[in-house]
């Protein structure tokens, strides 16, 4: 039961950073960066979603520092800590490549990740945020996926 409940719980929170950039979009406009959502009244969506995002990551030891810098970044908020804020947000984005990087499994999310420095050309740090977000999303589904079927088989041949 506990391993269908964390299943759960951590495709909640998944769903919930995917969302969160295109809920933020669609009812604020594109802002300068995701974080800007901050001084709207999504500020609770930014929150919470951090919150959880860094408490789903701190659970896996690969991704512990990057949890601590998602958590510092939210910390501080935008109009009253504007530099720390950033330097963290920073330090998470670039502290993720490093997991990415020595993952042994699904290395092609690194090089996808990396794409994100393209949205940032082109269409400005909040679609570089998405871009990155998704991909982190997309590979801990992944990841998730293919622990959970790899689970099952194993558990489905002790029968």
């Amino acid at each position: 039961m506990t391993g269908k409940f964390d299943f759960f719980r951590r495709l909640f929170v998944i769903v919930l950073a995917i969302l969160q950039p295109f809920i933020i979009y669609f009812y604020c406009g594109q802002l300068p960066s995701i974080s800007q959502s901050w001084e709207t009244n999504l500020q609770f969506l930014f929150i919470l979603t951090n919150a959880l995002v860094s408490y789903f990551f701190f659970e896996i030891d690969e991704w512990k520092i990057p949890s601590m810098f998602l958590l510092l970044l939210t910390s501080f908020s935008v109009p009253d800590h504007f530099w720390l804020h950033n330097i963290f947000a920073i330090l998470f984005f670039l502290s993720c490549l490093i997991p990415l990087y020595l993952t042994k499994r699904f290395k092609f999310y690194l090089p996808i990740y990396l794409l994100s420095i393209l949205f940032w050309i082109f269409n400005g740090f909040f679609w570089m945020e998405t871009w990155g977000i998704l991909t982190l999303c997309a590979y801990h589904l992944h990841l998730m996926i293919y622990g959970y079927l790899l689970l099952n088989r194993r558990n489905d041949g002790h029968s």
